[in-house]
């Protein structure tokens, strides 16, 4: 599906734990403002409620999940788990709206949601998953502690899609070394810190950066 004739590009956006598709696009309004002269973007839904313990529950569809590390519908980044619980589901829902409602240039995702795409770029480099992703924007994003996924970080799976890694040095949520344990999964990713916390920056600096990181995988499109 063409979603916008005048637009450079065409980014997928798949929002953190406890958030949701309009969630997320409430809270990059200045992000997406910065760039609406690169790319437009459009946001899906994770397909899985969170616990009523976690803020969510049955009538609460704005706090979703992509996967759970308990069996009780429950998730915490800094917890070590044997669980993935709806992982697969979240696969099978994300390719499936690529490929009915892309293509897309590239991926955009925070937090737990970068987390989930980061597993996508190792499963696309170890042959599991047949998808063009692009290129991808990671931020909040870290390795899994979940041990299903631990496979996905090993030295043969370390992603060639272009990726840009935004980490922030002041995170409570996501602390700094796990999201310097990512980098390592891309081959020369282009990373940038900022002393703020769990959020997307943009300040003009980070802007800036975004703005010609965008230029430069438009400029290899173009060239195609």
């Amino acid at each position: 599906m063409l979603w916008f004739m005048t637009c450079w590009s065409v980014i997928l956006c798949l929002h953190g734990y406890r958030q949701s598709a309009q969630g997320f696009r409430e809270k990059t309004g200045s992000f997406r403002k910065s760039l609406k002269k690169f790319a437009d973007f459009v946001f899906l839904d994770a397909p899985h409620k969170v616990c009523a313990e976690q803020g969510g529950g049955e009538d609460n569809d704005q706090c979703l999940g992509w996967w759970f590390s308990r069996e009780d519908n429950y998730y915490r980044a800094v917890e070590y788990s044997d669980i993935h619980k709806g992982f697969s589901q979240s696969v099978e829902h994300v390719c499936k709206f690529i490929r009915e409602q892309g293509p897309f240039d590239g991926v955009l995702a925070f937090s737990q949601g970068a987390c989930f795409l980061s597993l996508l770029c190792a499963m696309k480099k170890c042959g599991e998953l047949d998808l063009d992703l692009g290129f991808v924007m990671l931020f909040a994003a870290f390795r899994s502690r979940c041990s299903p996924h631990a496979k996905y970080y090993s030295p043969d799976h370390v992603s060639s899609v272009p990726a840009l890694l935004c980490i922030g040095e002041g995170d409570e949520v996501i602390p700094l070394e796990m999201g310097n344990e990512l980098i390592e999964c891309f081959n020369d990713p282009v990373v940038l810190y900022h002393p703020g916390g769990h959020f997307l920056p943009t300040q003009p600096e980070q802007r800036k950066f975004y703005q010609n990181f965008l230029e430069k995988r438009l400029a290899v499109k173009k060239s195609q």
